[in-house]
């Protein structure tokens, strides 16, 4: 590959954001589906269906502010605000 066929350090940054809000957009997708009604209306998850569920809404939120952190270091290394 020739140099000029290479990104910059601002392509790889934006390619980079992009990715990440595409992941973290994806996160919040998975989140509003397990916080969705089911059928039949009204009624109970199985045990351990409501454990699952609360543990992966964490782990999303989790995941979602892991990405939070990502896009803010990359806006600092790219002297973005």
């Amino acid at each position: 590959m020739k140099e000029h066929e290479l990104p910059t350090w601002d392509d790889i940054v934006d390619r980079a954001l992009n990715s990440l809000n595409s992941s973290r957009n994806a996160l919040s997708e998975a989140r509003d589906w397990l916080r969705s009604d089911w059928r039949p209306l009204g009624s109970p998850s199985p045990d351990a269906a409501a454990d699952a569920r609360s543990d992966v809404l964490e782990l999303v939120g989790e995941a979602k502010a892991l990405i939070d952190r990502a896009k803010e270091t990359l806006y600092r290394a790219s002297g973005r605000s």
